[in-house]
């Protein structure tokens, strides 16, 4: 199953409003090579396409230690589910991790959904790919209305077909904000058709342009930042991260990213400090063949320092098998060991929480 996945891995791709230029945001510029893209020098952790040795590498020589277990008993004591049927709070800011990447966030009045998938397998046929062994704890169906939607890249974990189709069936005045080369794909799957009266039902953006927008009187804005794309990649469309801005409130999603120090440093210098961020722990082993497109529970601490984050919480793990060899719960542990250590870092928060969990700003 391993070689298929690995396979799998490698075939795998797939209101008012004022847009502010890339070139004045001080964020480094994707390479373009005609119509692919490729990472900034900025990114030094890239590590490049791995080859048939590495390939064997992976398969043979390294020991998969993720021991997921088959009893659902067990997994509903170790990630236990929290159903979700009312996304509700007093806060100004409040979040729930719905699995994997996906994010549910009210920040003061404006609800966004992160990379929404509800698939048993995050992938384009029904017995090969990522296969979910987490529930998702919230049905699409009881999901409350969503202003905004953002999709950091075009991987089947994070981009769901029917989940995106759902949800714009369900709210047809969504906005989904994608990077480069995604527009053409959510078009092509006929998402813009489930909207017509809504011109604006998909914004394409590039590192460091975003849109202003107003809703119920506030004003808000949703920023396109930089993120490491990863090895196994046609490379035709863009990665990204995330920032919802609010009023008085500020919301950071990494997306799939390697680590980049003076990326992320540039994200907390402009556009932090974040009241809460959402960042991935999961799917980091062997380093030396994740590193480009993941990063690791230390990695995610630094990012959690360098964006200037009061309040982070720990995504993408726990829900599907990744092909990584770490063991299911090492990020959460990981993490939880790391924070109770950096001293420096007690006067933020970084955080797993039950999927299903609403979280709220104090």
């Amino acid at each position: 199953m391993r070689f298929f996945l690995l396979i799998f891995l490698v075939l795998m791709e797939s209101s008012s409003q004022e847009k502010n230029s890339t070139e004045e945001s001080g964020f480094a510029t994707p390479l373009r090579h005609g119509k692919t893209f490729a990472n900034p020098p900025s990114f030094k952790n890239w590590g490049g396409l791995p080859g048939p040795r590495e390939g064997f590498r992976y398969k043979f020589l390294e020991t998969d230690n993720e021991n997921v277990p088959k009893n659902a008993e067990e997994l509903d004591e170790t990630i236990p589910i929290k159903n979700l049927t009312k996304f509700e709070s007093k806060s100004k800011l409040f979040a729930s991790w719905l699995g994997h990447a996906t994010v549910l966030l009210n920040i003061e009045g404006a609800t966004v959904i992160t990379d929404p998938i509800w698939a048993q397998r995050a992938s384009f046929i029904s017995f090969v790919g990522p296969k979910r062994y987490r529930p998702p704890p919230m049905k699409i169906e009881d999901l409350p209305k969503l202003d905004y939607g953002v999709i950091s890249h075009d991987h089947y974990d994070h981009l769901d077909y029917e989940a995106v189709k759902k949800i714009t069936e369900m709210n047809p005045s969504i906005r989904w904000f994608v990077p480069l080369g995604m527009k053409s794909w959510m078009e092509s799957a006929g998402i813009t058709k489930l909207s017509p009266s809504n011109a604006d039902l998909i914004t394409e953006m590039n590192w460091g342009e975003s849109v202003r927008l107003e809703k119920d009187g506030k004003n808000f804005e949703i920023w396109c930042v930089p993120a490491q794309r990863g090895p196994f990649d046609r490379n035709h469309r863009l990665w990204s991260g995330w920032s919802v801005v609010g009023p008085t409130k500020r919301f950071y999603y990494s997306g799939d990213t390697g680590f980049c120090e003076s990326e992320f440093r540039k994200i907390g210098d402009k556009l932090g400090p974040f009241d809460l961020a959402a960042i991935p722990i999961g799917a980091y082993e062997p380093k030396w063949f994740m590193k480009s497109q993941h990063i690791n529970p230390e990695e995610a601490v630094s990012v959690h320092e360098l964006i200037k984050s009061r309040m982070s919480i720990g995504i993408h793990w726990g829900t599907y098998h990744m092909g990584s060899y770490e063991h299911y719960l090492e990020p959460r542990d990981k993490l939880k060991t790391l924070m109770e250590n950096r001293e420096d870092l007690k006067h933020t928060k970084f955080i797993t929480i039950t999927p299903g969990e609403i979280w709220e700003d104090n």
